[in-house]
């Protein structure tokens, strides 16, 4: 429930609704109403919107080499990544960089993560390689991590859930020097007043830069799923099924633009398909790692891209580092809602000159 002027409890009916979190970065709050007494909501002059919660789907080998990330002297040491997933394991790939675990789901104050998707995520960006000699690590491997779980054991959430994963951000980002937020999850395919949207783009005006997936609902075109939909926020895709016809439904996963707003997305490709990254150790039969597949899986190779850039300087601001990931990328002759800028090129990016972007 979104009001229009600055949320207050005074003006909350409570006896139409009850009230489960307070969203204050949107001016909104999180309620529960029967279907009777949505109407009576609806013909309150303060409130300006009601929203549906929704369900949140996670989007789902060696990928160094692929995005030009070997020969790199940067680790991503000192940034800190958030991610807003199904929660991260102990896992030797992560050593004592854990440094934050926040429970939307359970409440739990422990780590943990009961689908795998997030520790799996988590590995691709910030991952040592402990457990296969640097084989398997990631792109960004002496990043810090700060886990936000809002996905439950099958991957799934409410938008709710989400929302007050990314209102935890806004509210601590600066305790733990949070500069990038990896969104590997989609909520469908909406239009930019989505809460999701609107609540990621805050983020990134205070500095944050938000990464987000595609979702896996391509090969159409208008399939990027929320928040990708952002115009602000870097939206990645997958290079793997770039080729693939549009009419070839079932050997193509990632989300095409444009959006409902005419915005070309995504903005950047990587690598997707038969990822191996990180498994629970709980779960894992003698076994360190695993292979997924999706949007999801590319996206933290982008978020572990940025950490190394903002390694190198730490000053950028999220528009800056959004204008040299366009400058640096590798075009692969495509439709630009297939492919956004290209590639992504991790020595390019870290090569170029550095270009400030002041509005």
């Amino acid at each position: 429930m979104e009001f229009i002027a600055e949320c207050d409890k005074h003006m909350l009916p409570t006896e139409l609704c009850n009230i489960k979190y307070s969203l204050p970065l949107i001016n909104s709050y999180v309620i529960e109403v029967s279907n009777k007494n949505i109407s009576k909501l609806k013909k309150i002059k303060s409130i300006n919107a009601l929203y549906p919660n929704k369900t949140i789907d996670t989007q789902m080998n060696i990928v160094r080499d692929k995005v030009k990330c070997i020969n790199t002297k940067y680790t991503g040491k000192g940034i800190s990544i958030a991610f807003i997933d199904t929660g991260i394991c102990k896992n030797n790939d992560f050593d004592s960089r854990i440094k934050c675990f926040y429970d939307v789901v359970n409440h739990k104050n422990y780590v943990y993560d009961d689908c795998g998707h997030g520790t799996h995520v988590a590995g691709i960006c910030s991952g040592s390689g402990a457990n296969s000699n640097g084989k398997y690590r990631g792109i960004a491997p002496e990043s810090n991590i700060v886990m936000i779980k809002a996905l439950d054991f099958e991957g799934k959430g409410t938008a709710s859930d989400v929302l007050t994963g990314i209102q935890w951000v806004a509210d601590n980002y600066k305790k733990y020097n949070i500069r990038i937020l990896n969104m590997s999850i989609g909520a469908g395919i909406t239009n930019t007043k989505d809460p999701l949207v609107r609540a990621a783009e805050i983020l990134w005006d205070m500095g944050i830069v938000v990464v987000a997936a595609a979702g896996n609902n391509g090969p159409q075109k208008g399939t990027i799923s929320s928040p990708g939909i952002s115009k602000k926020i870097i939206t990645v895709g997958s290079v793997d099924d770039i080729n693939v016809p549009e009419n070839d439904i079932g050997k193509s996963y990632s989300g095409r633009g444009p959006t409902k707003e005419c915005v070309i997305k995504p903005d950047v490709v990587a690598p997707g398909t038969n990822i191996i990254s990180c498994l629970c150790e709980d779960n894992k039969n003698n076994n360190y790692y695993k292979s997924l597949s999706g949007t999801s899986m590319s996206t933290p190779i982008v978020s572990g891209a940025i950490a190394l850039l903002l390694e190198k300087v730490p000053n950028l601001k999220p528009d800056d580092i959004k204008f040299m990931l366009k400058q640096s990328c590798h075009n692969l002759e495509c439709s630009p809602n297939r492919q956004g800028w290209g590639l992504l090129d991790i020595e390019n990016l870290l090569n170029r000159e550095v270009i400030y972007v002041r509005k």
